[in-house]
């Protein structure tokens, strides 16, 4: 009986190729785009769960306070682990981790030399808290002595080659001898602490590039506790922690005193969706939980378009199949057989497609990888959630596109099918199929305005005006840390420079800490005040360090005053006395607002007080604003000040002819000043894109899965006009002999289905609108909605329709009468 249903099943699907085919593509396409967002899902909400203690790990962030602002970071103190081993009872393990994002300069040997990347010290401690697979050596035991690191099993190779890295010697920033006393597995790729080299810590504030004792030395480190099993924080052990803070940090002088730290503990696996901590820090940056809310939205959809296909198709196909129901209920089958005989065709078909969407997943991942920078892996065997939960998937999508069109063909009455053949299907199945029509085309419509609306926004934020010139201006750094002799001097100042005027397509250059913008944690901050630093309405300002060529590379427009001259260096010489020191200082529009001036004019020859070194800058000149950050942020007060010693990036404005051969130059001239350095520079138009690339990456991902959303749709439209136009076979015939034209009947076939598309679009278009608005207050700057993107996806929408009706429509008009009434 199985083996008879299941030939039948392929006989009916080898005999009706156009439907099965429709059905089949629709539905591969639909579970395509689900297993592929369900990959990209998992991917980013399994960060660190694979730790064996990740449900009783929290990380300390840290809440810094000024005048109740507070600013939240996942930055902690460099000694403050080793004190709460010390004075807060009852934690299972404490471990601290410290990000080296300067230096990393790694020698094997004389011919081998070069920066890596990811380089993390830790303690011991991280062994027993974080699932660590050792290869060799010990590595626990390694992470207790000075000097001595543990490499991942890729960074062996890349350090040794084919040896064995036991006990082998490298030199770390040209000043360290690290022995290897470990090699471990690569870290999972969902992990916020993917490093590739661990070094154990050393009582030398060179090789720390910190200071480890001091409370005020915050410098990418983090701090993490494991709880027993069965406790979770509770009151007295955050007033623990914190007063460990109160002890050595909010009781300091240098703390001020409308400022305070407190401590926040945060799941382990809460890291990574968390953005004010800024995720797992300088690594992995936390994703918006909400574009996984949207994507899985998405997913559903498109799973939801490929179902309405599937019944559409179904129920407009059923009207052929009336006669074959007749003979069904005549011979003694019964509408539960009837049932499960279609429910069973919904199953072939369903697991034909997962087929197909497994191949096309499979395919298709190293694409999506590439587009996304992600690292999704698709391994159905060693996927024991997707093994086990395929087959339920494909039982609730069969039994959703497959109950209601079972349903309808089975009720059926044999005497009625079998005296007069194909019957109607009934107002209700006409109006179900239209309104799942409108339902399809509402949510491809909805995909279509709010593809358009964010790309509008992404080319806004591309090519906004920032208020400085960010155009043929590459950023390098110039070598700082771990007592390197590489380090920059007055003297090799001037060598530099010297050596830059030689090269030819060089227009100018600045040292500063800083561009203009740039990326997260690339400016200053301070405080500052009309009046000092007892001022109960201090404000925050960016401060950028620079010399007197930073207005003229970065082109920023003087509103009032004037730019820097070389002199303006001696207000901050050493010889100064504290209280003389009033650096001249440039600063933004936004700034003199921030501080009460009225205008520009008014405020060039005034000082005020900021909280680093405890100046009293000058104001000499003020600038139009400029933005600092994204377009995520309002432009920030900000001021550019001299001091060269902390200037340790160097912007150089090229005329961009000849790019390569220029930047050949620049580079000759670094290495003849830093022999032993690492040119390592970037175009700064490609870092500022670089600010919004997940965001980027996400979008195209978004256009991907719209366009196979409308294809969906299209293929839907396809199929129910092609049984339209069969069912209106000898209606056309009839019309053509009375003398209709091609034009009267293609419009007669097509009309219904474009007023169905524009129904669509008119309750799309509210959707969309509030749906964009809301993802746009996430931007400070954004694009004004309008109208017109409106007009242009439902004109495109109702366009592809009639395209897709229009051709099968024409097709059928165009077919001679005398075959359609031949038989009456």
């Amino acid at each position: 009986m199985l083996l008879s249903n299941f030939l039948f099943i392929i006989r009916r699907f080898i005999r009706n190729k156009f439907t099965t085919s429709l059905h089949i593509i629709g539905l591969t396409l639909g579970i395509a785009v689900c297993l592929m967002i369900g990959l990209f899902i998992k991917y980013e909400t399994t960060f660190d769960t694979y730790q064996s203690l990740s449900e009783r790990t929290y990380r300390v962030n840290h809440v810094w306070i000024d005048f109740g602002q507070k600013n939240f970071d996942f930055s902690t103190p460099f000694p403050l682990a080793d004190q709460i081993r010390k004075d807060v009872p009852g934690i299972s393990y404490v471990t601290k981790v410290h990000h080296v994002f300067q230096g990393n300069v790694i020698e094997i040997n004389p011919q081998k030399r070069f920066r890596q990347d990811r380089v993390m010290m830790t303690d011991p401690e991280f062994i027993d808290v974080f699932d660590v697979k050792v290869i060799e050596g010990d590595a626990k035991a390694a992470l207790k002595k000075p000097y001595h690191a543990v490499l991942t099993a890729s960074t062996a190779r890349k350090f040794f080659g084919n040896e064995n890295a036991l006990n082998k010697t490298f030199i770390y920033n040209d000043s360290f001898n690290i022995i290897v006393g470990g090699v471990i597995e690569d870290f999972p790729v969902n992990t916020h602490l993917n490093a590739s080299v661990l070094l154990s810590f050393a009582d030398n504030q060179n090789y720390l590039m910190t200071n480890p004792t001091h409370y005020g030395s915050v410098s990418g480190g983090s701090t993490f506790i494991v709880l027993p099993e069965g406790v979770k924080p509770n009151n007295a052990l955050q007033a623990s922690l914190q007063s460990i803070y109160d002890r050595f940090l909010n009781n300091q002088e240098w703390m001020g005193k409308n400022s305070r730290s407190e401590i926040e503990l945060q799941p382990l696996r809460d890291v990574h969706f968390e953005s004010k901590y800024r995720g797992g820090g300088y690594w992995v940056k936390a994703i918006n939980s909400s574009w996984l809310y949207f994507f899985g939205s998405v997913g559903f959809a498109v799973l939801v378009l490929a179902c309405i296909n599937f019944i559409n198709l179904s129920t407009a196909q059923s009207l052929n199949r009336a006669k074959e129901i007749g003979v069904r209920k005549v011979v003694g089958a019964g509408r539960g057989q009837l049932i499960l005989q279609f429910l069973s065709e919904s199953l072939m078909l369903v697991f034909l497609s997962t087929l197909c969407a497994l191949l096309l997943t499979k395919l298709t991942i190293p694409y999506i990888n590439a587009l996304s920078d992600k690292q999704l892996s698709f391994d159905f065997i060693q996927s024991p959630v997707l093994f086990f939960s395929l087959p339920g998937g494909i039982l609730v999508t069969a039994l959703l596109a497959g109950i209601y069109p079972a349903w309808i063909i089975t009720k059926f009455h044999p005497s009625n099918t079998l005296k007069s053949g194909p019957v109607s299907s009934g107002l209700q199945s006409i109006f179900l199929r239209k309104g799942l029509v409108v339902v399809q085309f509402t949510i491809s419509v909805c995909l279509l305005m709010a593809l358009l609306l964010i790309g509008k926004q992404m080319n806004f934020m591309r090519h906004k005006n920032l208020g400085f010139d960010k155009e043929n201006v590459i950023v390098f750094s110039l070598p700082v840390g771990g007592g390197s002799p590489e380090l920059l001097t007055r003297s090799k100042k001037e060598v530099l420079e010297n050596e830059l005027s030689k090269v030819k397509g060089v227009k100018g250059w600045s040292f500063s800490t800083s561009p203009p913008s740039g990326g997260e944690n690339t400016h200053w901050g301070t405080l500052m005040s009309m009046t000092g630093p007892d001022d109960p309405g201090q404000k925050h300002v960016v401060t950028i360090m620079t010399d007197a060529n930073y207005p003229s590379v970065y082109n920023l427009q003087l509103v009032a005053g004037r730019f820097f001259v070389e002199s303006d260096t001696n207000a901050i010489a050493g010889s100064v006395p504290g209280d003389r020191l009033f650096p001249k200082t440039i600063v933004n529009e936004k700034l003199i607002k921030e501080l009460g001036f009225k205008s520009a004019e008014e405020a060039i020859g005034q000082r005020f007080w900021a909280g680093i070194n405890d100046w009293h800058p000058e104001i000499v000149g003020v600038v139009k604003d400029f933005n600092v950050g994204s377009l995520h942020e309002e432009v920030k007060p900000t001021m550019l000040t001299q001091y060269l010693p902390f200037c340790r990036k160097l912007s150089v404005k090229i005329t961009g002819r000849d790019a390569p051969v220029t930047i050949a130059g620049i580079e000759t001239a670094y290495k003849h000043v830093f022999p032993k350095g690492f040119f390592e520079f970037s175009f700064l138009d490609e870092a500022l894109d670089a600010l919004y690339k997940s965001e980027v990456r996400l979008y195209n991902l978004f256009r991907i899965f719209s366009a196979l959303a409308l294809l969906i749709s299209c293929l839907g439209l396809w199929g129910l006009i092609t049984y339209a136009a069969k069912q209106r076979v000898k209606e056309i015939g009839i019309r053509k002999v009375l003398g209709a034209s091609v034009t009267n009947i293609v419009t007669l076939l097509t009309k219904d289905f474009v007023m169905l598309v524009s129904i669509s679009i008119v309750i799309a278009t509210p959707l969309a609108y509030w749906g964009i608005y809301k993802w746009l207050q996430d931007f400070a700057y954004r694009i004004n909605i309008g109208w017109v993107l409106f007009v242009i996806a439902g004109g495109a929408a109702v366009l592809i329709a009639l395209i897709t009706v229009s051709v099968q429509a024409f097709k059928a008009a165009a077919a001679n009468p005398v075959n359609s009434l031949r038989n009456e």
